[in-house]
């Protein structure tokens, strides 16, 4: 029996590749993703030593976690969204236990691996900040791992599995991160999906020496960007059952508030996604306040005065500055970020149905009038990078 538990704890199940089933390419990411058949297992060795092989996804009720396998030829870390690449670039699956994740972090973990945090309130220049430090020869850049929405679905809003969280977080971080014979940067950055601002906190406790950056955007400018790229002007409203309810809030804190209009269907996606805004930038407060060592950058001061953001940003995270760097840094400004995935430039039209009207402003400049602090659209969080 202990040789058998020994072998199920140091092995991964291959999964084959069916088919390819994921409908939205913005969803949250899953084994259903794909249609597989198990095949033979490979020690978690063999896991280490490919560099093709990247976490995918979580799935805690079964206690496991996916991985998949692209071509050597294809560099996930250029792409604008890592988890839409690895579906796109799949080739095979590997499935693991927790425990066998646990044991795999432990194999590749760095002591005093460098980390650069970027989190934000969505449509605010976070993937083209992804872009800036991936085109440093020394940095890794890695733009929307999926594996972290796991930790955000399951916490608990009164923490008490808060340690069992910080374990789960410290495996992926080691996992996602680490050096392999052909990749090993001296910092690494990820960019998390905008509602991952939840688990700052709990980010700040498993890994407290990385930095953290925060993007955020006029209130009423990002309304315009969230209607182009995700048509919440034209979505119906949503009816919230108490279920659906309780996981939303887990994303969205301040949805609490407004759980009887949600639950009647009287919340439109506009004001949802107001307070997904509010509530990015509340928690931003709540960390400066508990002391939380955070950088600030506002979405029209980076794109208005790109070298000295990227110089002041480069600063704070212990980057060199040089000419040379600052120069490759500022290059990503010359392209759109997310070209290639469904959010690129040319897949965002304009038109009368995706466009904010009077009644939706008047939504969310009655969200904001609601909240304690943050009363207007350009509030500003301290420790903003002032422009020059």
């Amino acid at each position: 029996m202990q040789k058998l538990l020994r072998k199920f704890v140091t092995n991964a199940r291959i999964l084959n590749i069916n088919q390819k089933v994921r409908k939205n390419p913005t969803g949250f990411v899953s084994l259903r993703d794909f249609d597989v058949t198990p095949g033979d297992t490979v020690s978690l060795k063999t896991i280490t030593r490919n560099p093709n092989i990247s976490l995918y996804a979580l799935n805690h009720f079964a206690q496991e976690a996916i991985f998949v396998e692209t071509p050597s030829d294809v560099d996930l870390s250029e792409r604008p969204f890592l988890y839409q690449a690895q579906y796109d670039e799949a080739i095979r699956l590997y499935s693991m236990s927790y425990k066998s994740l646990f044991k795999l972090a432990e194999m590749v973990r760095q002591p005093n691996k460098q980390l650069i945090l970027i989190h934000s309130v969505g449509r605010c220049g976070s993937t083209l900040l992804n872009a800036v430090f991936n085109n440093l020869p020394d940095v890794l850049s890695l733009s929307e791992p999926e594996a972290f929405t796991e930790i955000v679905k399951r916490r608990k809003p009164d923490g008490r599995n808060d340690d069992k969280m910080a374990r789960l977080l410290d495996a992926i971080i080691q996992v996602q991160c680490h050096p392999t014979d052909q990749v090993a940067p001296k910092m690494y950055a990820i960019k998390f999906r905008s509602f991952s601002t939840v688990m700052i906190d709990l980010l700040h406790r498993v890994a407290p020496q990385s930095k953290h950056i925060f993007l955020y955007r006029n209130a009423e400018d990002r309304a315009r960007s969230i209607a182009r790229a995700f048509r919440t002007v034209e979505a119906g409203n949503e009816v919230l059952d108490p279920a659906n309810l309780r996981v939303r809030t887990q994303f969205v804190p301040l949805l609490s508030q407004y759980a009887d209009r949600a639950t009647s269907g009287e919340l439109s996606k506009v004001e949802f996604s107001m307070l997904a805004w509010l509530s990015g930038m509340q928690k931003y407060l709540e960390m400066d306040a508990a002391g939380v060592p955070m950088c600030a950058v506002r979405y029209e001061d980076m794109i208005a005065e790109p070298q000295h953001i990227v110089k002041t940003l480069f600063e704070y995270c212990g980057l060199p500055t040089t000419p040379e760097r600052l120069a490759l840094g500022v290059k990503a400004f010359e392209r759109d970020s997310q070209q290639g995935s469904s959010l690129a430039r040319t897949n965002l039209k304009q038109d009368a149905q995706n466009r904010l009207t009077d009644a939706h402003l008047a939504e969310i400049r009655q969200l904001l009038a609601e909240h304690p602090t943050i009363k207007k659209a350009d509030f500003i969080v301290p420790g903003t990078i002032q422009p020059n």
